[in-house]
Formats: C-alpha cells, structure tokens, sequence
C-alpha cells in the first residue's frame, strides 16, 4: 500500500507535467491548432460516415422489426432493413432535388432578368429624390464616391478568377470525396453494428475497470438519447416549419411558394439559425418582383416560425435536447468554426450530452452529500 508521502508526491508530479503541457501548449499555440485541424480533415470521412449510419439507423431500426415479423432471420432482416433505409433516403433526396432544382432554375432566371430593372428603378427613385431635395445632391454625391472608391479597391484585391475557380472546384471535389467515403464507412457500421458493440463491450470489460466501464457504458448511452432527441427533433420541425412556410405561401399568394418553402425546411435542420437562411434565399428571390412583399415575406417567416417554434414544436417533440438557448448559441459558433455545417449540426448534440451528464453528475454529488450530512446527524451522541 502507498503511503500519503509517495501519493502525494505522485499527484505533485502530475501536477507539474499537466502545467508544463499546458505552457509548451499556449507556447505553440498555432501549431497545437493547425495539428488539430489536420486531424479534423483526415478525421472528416469517418465523421460524415458515424453520421450517416446514425441517421439511416433511426430508419433501420423500425424497418428491421417489420422485416423480422415476416422472415424471421436476424442477420438477413438486418441486411434487408439496411438496403431499405438507404433506399427511402435516396429516393427522398431525389424527391426533394427533383422538385426544388426546377422550380430554382426559374427563379434564378426571373432574378437575373429583373434585376437590371429593379436597378434602374432605384437609381431613377434616387435622382427624382435628389430633384425634390437639392441640399441632399452633395451628400449623395459623397456616398456614391465613396462606395466606388471601395468597389475599386474590392476589385483591386479580388484574387484572378482561375484561382477562385479551381479552389471552388477542389472544396467540391473534397467534399464529395467525403461524402462517398463516408457513405461506404457507414454501411460497414450499419452492418457490423452488433459485432462492434461487442468488441467495445469486450475492451471495455479486459483493460478497463469494471467503475471506469459502467461510466462510460453511461455516457454512451445518454449521448446515444441526446443526439436521437435532437436528430428526429430537428427532422420534425424542418418538415413543419417547410410544409406551413409553403401552406402559408399560397394562401398569401407569395410567389415561388414551393421553391422558397422547400428551402426553408431543408435549411430548417440546421438548429436556431436555418429559418433565416430559408428566408435570405427567399428574401432575394422575391425582392426583384416586390420589394414590398419580400418585406412581407420576412415578417410572415418571423411570426411563423415563433409560433411553430413557441406552440407546435414543443407540443410535437418537446423541449428536444433541453439545452439552454445560450449554449445552443455558442455550440454552433464553435460546431461551425471547427467543422463548417456538419460542425453546426454536432456541435448541438454534442454539447447537449455534455450539459445533461455534467447535471447529472452534480445531482449524484448533491444527493452523496445530502446523505453524508444527514447520517452524521443520526449518529448518536457520545
């Protein structure tokens, strides 16, 4: 047995060295930070792929109970339940592709053909002003110097477009590079699922403590509920903030109903922030038919989406993951800095399994400490 002066000196020494990684890390920061960002890219493949079979699992899992009820064969139901999920994915995603890019198409064409006119019209709105109000002629003038002396120094410092060009296309190519490995890193976790919770099971159980593994089995699974609450949580809302924003469009006869309400539900998944990216892409969209009803439209998706947010969605899904709005807010400002959109909609869960565990674990203390103070009172007096 140890005695306090060697465990003592054991902790010192841990101490030291914790401090010591923690200087040569603020030392080195920027390389400490560019070593975690090429682990990040090399790490995104795997990312993209735990995330796809974790969503088309939310699918397998009740496909897998039919299928079982009529062939009653595991491995083969499993099997079959995989192939349909991914199936009804597709098929969904091609669904909405099919709807969407037509309806875009036109209404990319009906923006740059209008856009000259609105144009026109604002400058015309402009000298007319200036016609009415001659003391405002030398203030207008400034600001028009001013915004092409900027435009000049924009363009003087815009890279070559060839640049621009083959960087966009190597971003594309990378990403669907990712997401194709991706895809085939899921089905083998799809697959093997049963066998790999095994394997977890057996380390866990051989090189780990039996009071380590019982945690970590614990926080698997309260991640496990947290990111299925908030997955199927978002999915919900995204549909019915999408069908009502295109309901709510019609009857209010906005145009491009269908585009701009298909838009707003897939942007609808990504949490606090989607809507509104919905509604910019609406926003201009509508903007060279009506000014006026863009403006509407904004206001119509404002008071939509507090109701839906306020009233539906609790009542549908609840409270989610329950985390409060501030940490939502700074997850997806640390989520999206780190990994961009996928970081945007991990950067939630994440932070939500981390919140519930961390309450969890000060209920556990609040309750061993109430129980110590109460048997101390207990014990009998001397």
């Amino acid at each position: 047995m140890k005695s306090k002066d060697t465990m003592g000196f054991i902790q010192l020494v841990k101490l030291i060295l914790l401090a010591g990684v923690v200087v040569l890390g603020i030392v080195h920061f920027s390389d400490v930070l560019s070593f975690f960002q090429k682990v990040s890219r090399l790490l995104t493949p795997l990312v993209i792929g735990f995330s796809i079979a974790f969503l088309v699992d939310l699918i397998v899992k009740p496909l897998e109970r039919i299928v079982m009820k009529m062939i009653k064969r595991e491995k083969l139901s499993r099997a079959l339940a995989i192939v349909l999920a991914f199936f009804i994915v597709v098929a969904i995603i091609l669904g909405v592709l099919l709807i969407l890019i037509p309806q875009l198409v036109i209404a990319i064409e009906q923006f740059i053909i209008k856009l000259p006119v609105v144009f026109t019209d604002f400058e015309e709105a402009i000298d007319s002003f200036i016609l009415t109000k001659p003391e405002w002629d030398q203030a207008f003038s400034q600001v028009i110097q001013y915004f092409e002396r900027l435009r000049d120094s924009l363009l003087a410092s815009l890279p070559d477009i060839t640049d621009v060009a083959f960087g966009f296309l190597g971003s594309a190519l990378t990403s669907i590079i990712n997401i194709l490995l991706g895809s085939i890193f899921s089905v083998y976790l799809l697959v093997g699922k049963q066998g790999l919770l095994r394997q977890l099971n057996r380390l866990l159980a051989v090189y780990v403590k039996p009071s380590f593994a019982k945690k970590t089995i614990s926080v698997c699974r309260v991640a496990n509920q947290t990111f299925m609450k908030f997955f199927a949580g978002q999915l919900i809302e995204a549909l019915i903030l999408g069908g009502l924003c295109t309901l709510g469009m019609m009857i209010f006869r906005f145009p491009y109903a269908v585009t701009i309400g298909t838009v707003v539900g897939m942007t609808a998944l990504i949490p606090m922030i989607g809507a509104y990216i919905g509604g910019a892409i609406g926003f201009v969209l509508i903007f060279p038919d009506n000014f006026k009803l863009a403006v509407l439209f904004i206001l119509f998706l404002v008071i939509l989406q507090q109701l839906e947010g306020n009233i539906i969605y609790p009542r549908v899904v609840g409270n989610s993951v329950g985390l409060p709005g501030i940490w939502v807010f700074c997850s997806i400002i640390i989520g999206g800095g780190l990994w961009g959109i996928l970081g945007i909609l991990l950067g939630v869960p994440v932070a939500a399994s981390l919140y519930h565990l961390l309450k969890k674990d000060i209920q556990r203390k609040v309750s061993d400490e109430m129980l110590t103070a109460g048997s101390i009172k207990e014990e009998p007096k001397a």
